[in-house]
């Protein structure tokens, strides 16, 4: 006699792994072994995403990308814009990674060490997913989820920027050091965002190369920090 197969008991990826981000996307039911197919579908969307654009981004076009159904993508994604909401968390994933190696590799001696790692590393990550969250951007639309998504990836690199600037608060001008710091930050990613937030259409920042923008921004933002002045009144911090 066959000895009856015991069921998975716990068929529903779990939330705090790698599958289950993907999973509070896709159908709750979307089983262990299904994992490598859904890496292979995102890795098509991204694919057909960053290539053809958010106009062109379709289920159908995913599914010819990746080599699976229509149907397949259907059962784990309701639509094209819960597709996106997966892309951008992953994408976010890695950009998230890569941030936090900026300070488990800093070397810094001084504060202008510390700055040009800082903004040097930041811009290679940017670089390698740029293309990418540019079409991420014009597809959300407003998408309260994804919104989130992207606050908790600003609060990841503010911690960031603050590990690695913060050992060298004494060169710092300002009278309050770790105000200057978070301002320090917002500039950064003000730039930075405006850089890769920029319609394919928008020529005005685009042809600001991305090796120009290091040295400038490395400049500006250590003035900015060295500068001495005095402190003004500030929201408390979270």
């Amino acid at each position: 006699m066959k000895k009856r197969r015991t069921p998975d008991p716990s068929p529903v990826l779990p939330i705090g792994t790698k599958e289950g981000r993907l999973s509070a996307h896709a159908n709750p039911a979307l089983q262990r072994r299904s994992i490598r197919s859904v890496e292979r579908l995102m890795t098509a969307a991204e694919t057909v995403l960053g290539r053809d654009g958010w106009m062109a981004f379709t289920i159908n076009a995913v599914a010819a990308e990746a080599g699976i159904s229509v149907g397949g993508i259907y059962r784990r994604f309701a639509s094209k814009e819960q597709l996106l909401r997966a892309i951008k968390d992953r994408v976010l994933d890695r950009a998230d990674a890569d941030h936090k190696e900026i300070a488990t590799n800093s070397k810094a001696k001084s504060l202008d060490d510390a700055i040009a790692h800082y903004v040097s590393r930041r811009i290679v990550s940017l670089r390698s997913y740029s293309g990418i969250m540019r079409q991420i951007f014009e597809g959300q639309q407003r998408d309260l989820v994804m919104e989130e998504r992207g606050r908790q990836s600003i609060n990841v690199g503010i911690r960031v920027f603050r590990s690695v600037i913060s050992p060298f608060r004494s060169e710092i001008g300002h009278a309050d050091p770790e105000l200057a710091i978070d301002a320090a930050f917002y500039m950064i990613i003000g730039i930075f965002m405006r850089r890769v937030r920029s319609p394919i259409s928008d020529l005005s920042f685009d042809h600001i190369d991305w090796n120009v923008l290091e040295s400038e921004v490395t400049l500006a933002i250590t003035l900015y920090l060295k500068a001495p002045r005095t402190a003004k009144k500030s929201q408390p911090r979270k």
